[in-house]
């Protein structure tokens, strides 16, 4: 998937939970995902590799908590696998 395709898809789901990026969050997020992809072939990560289901089942799904979460909460992530939530909400920086 080429990067005007990931910010398009990313920035449309994103919405639908009231979460604006800012660049730098899309570009980590394209960043971690092919690398999720390169890792993913010589390490059993995730059965999720297809960009797109990468986008909806790993980023969006992560965040969908979000709206929950007052700043300075702490969440806990209990192994579940590949970084997610962990690193989903670590590179986003939700507005409001």
């Amino acid at each position: 998937m080429e990067f005007e395709e990931f910010c398009n898809e990313i920035n449309e789901k994103a919405k639908k939970l009231n979460i604006n990026f800012e660049m730098s969050d899309i570009n980590q997020f394209f960043s971690y995902m092919n690398s999720l992809i390169m890792w993913n072939e010589k390490i059993n990560l995730t059965a999720i590799i297809e960009p797109k289901e990468i986008i909806i089942k790993h980023f969006i799904d992560s965040l969908t908590i979000s709206k929950y979460l007052n700043d300075g909460d702490k969440v806990l992530d209990v192994g579940t696998g590949a970084g997610f939530p962990r690193h989903t909400f670590k590179n986003c920086k939700k507005k409001n």
